[in-house]
């Protein structure tokens, strides 16, 4: 190979251009017109564009995809993982243009691909799997009994914790089937559902799997990726901590048995769920590089986007079997753009700073880097961090560390979430299954409510103000504050921080600073600032901010938490204050909670709504979001029409 295009973006974009970058093989990046000059775009030899539309329009266009190689003069393509990594005509769109495609057979990607055709293909080679059942939605209603409950709905074409409901009781299942249908429809492609007997408590353990053209097949271990939320891993680790040595054996072996079956080739993962008595049970494969894939490297000290480069050039695998071994323990993080406080909302928008530590056995895979934009069109995880050590506490240690110094500003991020998930007695026991997020959320959630209001508010304040006045540029001797305008050294302002009013009166001379509260005096230096950033000292502590600004309000990040402030002068706020009040007494207003498209509406104007029923469904970044009437209601005005895209706070509905 000369020349590879990678058909895909961000993190998995960019760690597949390093790797070709060791190889002396040149890349391709294409990225689409609305993600401006993403870090992928700037990594590879050459980019092309995508235009603007839809995924389908750009990322998921055979066609272009396939012109852009032939122009650019590419003769291998790699898909990553999300987008056309899964897509048997994608493959063979390769295939038809002497193109090789870094990936397995379009027949063993269509094996594989279908959830039902793979359960019965891998049933014949005598794997455990759980019990299914087939049909249409209204077919499987009549299909189910009562003891099937509790039961798993998924989508046959389904992937990447999408298209799956779980259903506990018999009058939520036609609604749920429906639902689970429409979102496969829109997402894969393929209405088709079906249900399998659903496990409370398992663990959701996948083993990595490489395979040549001549007929050598092998596995890299195992990876445990329990720790979920909304089906989708946040934190995974290899080796799982569950497997005794006969376990993963026989999985290891099961693995390599349905690679061998279907005459696979290239990098895959057979994903399985494991019972509390070891009992193993397939639950897909993955015809693509996973996410999670770095912290295999780690332990085995192989490069699989390598093997998979090299495999698809005709080579043999680099090694067998006897030559992998198990070397200590690795776990990795996922980072979201998302608000774990608001039930993982998304959180597209503007990265302030994006920094993370270095060292040789810490690895981060970052799909961006400061002052990117995030866009609501596409999946949120941003980056992944990992973290080795000789065994699982000091991987488990490392990790933590790592996080705590990663710096993410601008946006709503899960890293505290990360951290305190790390930190669970039950993780760190291995006493946690599938359910972890659903059983300990409201738990992490609280723990990150008291260590926020435990910040200091009067630093917090103090950073506030300094962050309104300073200039851009060094610190000088220069009384900067009474140059700039209206301000004045002695002030009195309504800080509102969290949506918490506070009344301060200040007096700022130079870079030093006295904040009058209620309960006191409190005395600030400025000892260093830049064009983002601010460090201030009092006599009992040291805070380093990171500021962004939007619109009227400043976000400060600090000791990992961010920080939403504005502030009105003392006078304005009183004037205001009434109409404010009254304003909000009466609010029949609702609006966007994120930015993202109007997927469906479910009520009409002069239509009666009662509180906490669905109103409409909006989908950002791969996930939909119910909005739900606030009170018991009658519909007045509806803003939107289904396919509208909406920005953050935009008008939905009126109701009177």
């Amino acid at each position: 190979m000369n020349k590879i295009l990678v058909a895909n973006r961000g993190e998995i974009a960019a760690r597949i251009m390093a790797t070709a970058r060791k190889m002396g093989i040149a890349t391709v990046a294409v990225y689409a017109d609305n993600e401006g000059n993403p870090l992928h775009r700037t990594l590879a030899d050459e980019a092309w564009s995508l235009g603007t539309g839809t995924l389908a329009d750009t990322y998921l266009n055979i066609s272009l995809i396939i012109d852009i190689a032939r122009k650019s003069g590419a003769d291998a393509i790699h898909p990553g993982y999300g987008f056309l990594a899964e897509n048997p005509d994608f493959a063979d769109a390769c295939k038809e243009q002497q193109i090789t495609f870094i990936g397995p057979s379009a027949e063993a990607i269509r094996t594989m691909g279908n959830k039902l055709e793979a359960a019965r293909f891998v049933e014949s080679l005598g794997i455990p799997l759980l019990d299914v059942k087939t049909g249409t939605p209204d077919e499987l209603v009549e299909k189910v009994d009562e003891g099937d409950f509790p039961l798993m709905i998924k989508a046959a074409a389904g992937g990447g914790g999408k298209g799956m409901r779980i259903v506990r009781q018999r009058e939520n299942l036609s609604g749920a089937l429906r639902s689970t249908s429409r979102e496969a429809a829109n997402y894969f492609g393929n209405p088709e559902v079906y249900v399998e007997r659903y496990l409370d408590q398992p663990k959701h353990i996948e083993i990595q799997v490489l395979s040549d053209h001549h007929g050598n097949h092998l596995h890299l271990f195992e990876r445990e990726c329990s720790i979920q939320r909304r089906h989708q891993k946040i934190i995974e680790e290899a080796p799982s901590p569950t497997l005794d040595g006969k376990t993963r054996e026989e999985m290891g072996a099961a693995a390599v048995r349905i690679a061998r079956a279907i005459g696979y080739s290239g990098a895959g993962t057979v994903e399985f769920l494991v019972d509390e008595n070891r009992n193993f049970y397939f639950l897909e494969m993955n015809t693509r590089i996973q996410v999670e894939h770095p912290v295999t490297e780690m332990i085995t000290g192989m490069d699989i986007v390598r093997e998979q480069i090299l495999v698809a050039g005709g080579h043999t695998l680099s090694f067998s079997q006897k030559d992998i071994s198990l070397d200590g323990h690795a776990i990795e993080a996922r980072l979201y753009a998302e608000d774990p406080e608001k039930e993982f909302m998304p959180s597209p928008g503007t990265v302030g700073r994006f920094t993370h530590p270095e060292g040789p056995a810490l690895r981060t895979d970052a799909g961006i880097r400061s002052g990117e934009t995030i866009t609501p069109d596409y999946d949120p995880m941003v980056a992944k961090v990992i973290a080795w050590d000789q065994d699982r506490r000091g991987a488990i240690r490392r990790l933590r560390t790592a996080l705590n110094k990663t710096t993410i500003t601008g946006i709503r991020n899960n890293r505290k979430y990360l951290v305190q998930a790390l930190n669970h007695p039950q993780f760190i026991d291995n006493v946690f299954t599938t359910q972890f997020i659903d059983q300990n959320h409201n738990e992490l959630v609280e723990k990150i409510h008291r260590q926020r209001s435990g910040q200091d508010l009067e630093g917090l304040l103090a950073a506030y103000i300094f962050a309104r006045s300073l200039p851009q540029g060094t610190i000088s001797n220069e009384p900067a504050w009474n140059n700039i305008g209206y301000w004045q050294p002695h002030m009195q302002w309504a800080v509102e921080m969290e949506n918490k009013m506070t009344h301060v009166r200040f007096l700022r001379r130079q870079n030093r600073l006295t904040l009058y509260l209620d309960n006191g005096s409190y005395h600030y230096k400025l000892t260093g600032h830049g064009s983002d950033w601010l460090t201030i000292a009092s006599e009992k502590e040291r805070i380093t901010a990171y500021h962004t600004t939007d619109g009227q309000f400043i976000e400060l990040s600090a000791e990992g938490f961010i920080f939403r402030a504005r502030h009105e002068a003392y006078l304005d706020h009183l004037k205001n204050k009434a109409l404010h009040n009254g304003h909000h007494k009466n609010e029949r207003t609702i609006t966007a909670p994120m930015f993202g498209k109007v997927l469906s509406i479910e009520v009409n104007e002069e239509m009666t709504v009662k509180k906490g029923q669905t109103l409409m469904v909006l989908e950002a970044m791969k996930m939909e979001n119910s909005i739900q009437a606030p009170q018991d209601s009658t519909i007045k005005y509806i803003a939107v029409q289904e396919g509208d895209q909406v920005k953050d706070g935009q008008l939905l509905l009126e109701t009177t």
